[in-house]
């Protein structure tokens, strides 16, 4: 399934990924994009490898821009607050039942530490290697 970006407020996206409790569900958390392209390098890095890790998954994943640099570096972000917690983008966010986990910032460029955190490979990422 094709990442989607959420314009969703944080608290429907939270009820959203607790809700699927049968499989994990998926939250990743970018730095805002200024003239087409982040302003975090480390997003840059990042999101070719997060898109084709979950180009043929099933999971729900949302994607969600947490601003531009000054809106990222206030506190009172929203995605920096609990459920979410974010301390450095990128983040993403595995939600199963009520468990929280987090990989972030060059883990989720790691494509050992993605692969690790997201779960085994499906059939059709198998067959491309």
């Amino acid at each position: 399934m094709p990442l989607q970006v959420s314009t969703e407020s944080p608290s429907a996206i939270a009820q959203s990924l607790e809700s699927s409790s049968s499989q994990p569900s998926f939250l990743v958390v970018y730095a805002s994009h200024v003239n087409g392209r982040s302003w975090c390098g480390d997003c840059r890095e990042a999101e070719p490898l997060v898109d084709a890790k979950f180009a043929d998954r099933t999971e729900v994943v949302k994607v969600i821009y947490a601003g531009q640099q000054d809106e990222w570096r206030k506190t009172e972000n929203p995605w920096k607050q609990a459920p979410f917690s974010v301390t450095n983008l990128p983040t993403i966010i595995k939600v199963t039942g009520n468990k929280w986990e987090r990989l972030v910032e060059e883990d989720v460029y790691n494509q050992k530490k993605l692969d690790a955190f997201v779960g085994p490979k499906t059939k059709q990422e198998q067959q491309h290697l």
